[in-house]
């Protein structure tokens, strides 16, 4: 077995490659401030689950914590630091958390589905802790994700169960990338944001957020202007944080008809909320009826107008 170490959370095996070999990383400005807000906020929200009434063993220190696991494989070893183990005072469960800090877009769609869904490298990263934890002799009952909305603070834990046949998974991954000569190629980059968080993206020639300053074909220019990247990125939030609002909305309004409408109820407190409901009646234009009936008036009131149209998409 040599010396090597590997973090597995990372969903590319390539990023994992370059580690384990002993290449140089390089971080992004934007993605150390990132990851150094979350390192700030993380013994804050051990103090809010302690006033939660959660008993926390808390392993501060991130990845220069006291408390590291060490799980020999074929190869190499792969090691983690775990972020808290977490109790009620009542109940004798050691649920096992990992602490994240996450913008408000990536927060709703966590929280509507779930860490096993849309957040699978927290559940790897998660595994490999409780593996650890559990070969090192720690009773581990249940584990569980801390989600923090940087937005508005709000906090919501999502549990699930170790699983063994998860972990056996993880480990023949580390395993397959310990025993390769050359950096995989194969289903990397694994998810298209992986290459913006990546500490080898200066490296690999598979990455597709190297900075450029050209235009290659069909006029798509490719720009490395950080405040154009997060102007584009921030429209692409907007969007999904506007239909997953919509969603929530229709989501809401669906219980309220049922349990408050239906029974001609026009005002409750809910909590610490009053919701108040009323009638409203709209009248709209039907152009296309006026278009069929009059159709010279139609154009002849009719004026054009030009606007911009912002199409957003992933990269292939």
């Amino acid at each position: 077995m040599s010396g090597k170490k590997s973090k597995c959370g990372f969903p590319c095996d390539r990023n994992l490659w370059y580690g384990i070999n002993g290449y140089e990383g390089k971080i992004s400005f934007r993605s150390q401030r990132i990851f150094d807000v979350g390192t700030c906020l993380e013994p804050l929200v051990v103090e809010w689950l302690r006033k939660d009434g959660w008993s926390v063993e808390y392993n501060a220190g991130s990845q220069n914590a006291d408390l590291q696991f060490i799980l020999p494989v074929k190869g190499g070893v792969i090691a983690g630091h775990p972020d808290c183990f977490i109790s009620k005072p009542d109940d004798n469960q050691h649920i096992l958390v990992d602490i994240k800090t996450m913008n408000e877009r990536s927060f709703i769609h966590w929280k509507r589905e779930g860490s096993l869904k849309a957040k699978s490298q927290y559940v790897d990263q998660l595994h490999v802790y409780a593996m650890g934890a559990i070969w090192a002799g720690y009773q581990v009952d249940k584990l569980g994700i801390v989600g923090v909305n940087k937005n508005n603070s709000q906090m919501h834990i999502d549990f699930f169960d170790f699983d063994k046949s998860r972990f056996e998974a993880i480990k023949k991954r580390a395993v397959d990338i310990f025993a390769a000569d050359e950096a995989p190629v194969e289903n990397c980059p694994a998810e298209s944001w992986c290459c913006s968080y990546c500490d080898y993206a200066h490296l690999c020639e598979l990455n597709n957020t190297l900075e450029k300053d050209t235009s290659v074909g069909d006029d798509l220019a490719v720009t490395s202007d950080e405040d154009v990247i997060n102007a584009v990125e921030l429209l692409k939030e907007s969007r999904e944080l506007k239909k997953a609002g919509e969603e929530l909305e229709n989501e809401a309004k669906t219980v309220l008809d049922e349990k408050i409408r239906a029974q001609g109820i026009k005002s409750v407190k809910a909590g610490d909320l009053i919701l108040n409901l009323s009638e409203r009646v709209t009248n709209s234009f039907d152009k296309t009826a006026f278009k069929a009936a009059q159709p010279d008036m139609y154009l002849a009131f009719t004026t054009s107008t030009k606007s911009v149209v912002y199409k957003v998409k992933e990269t292939d």
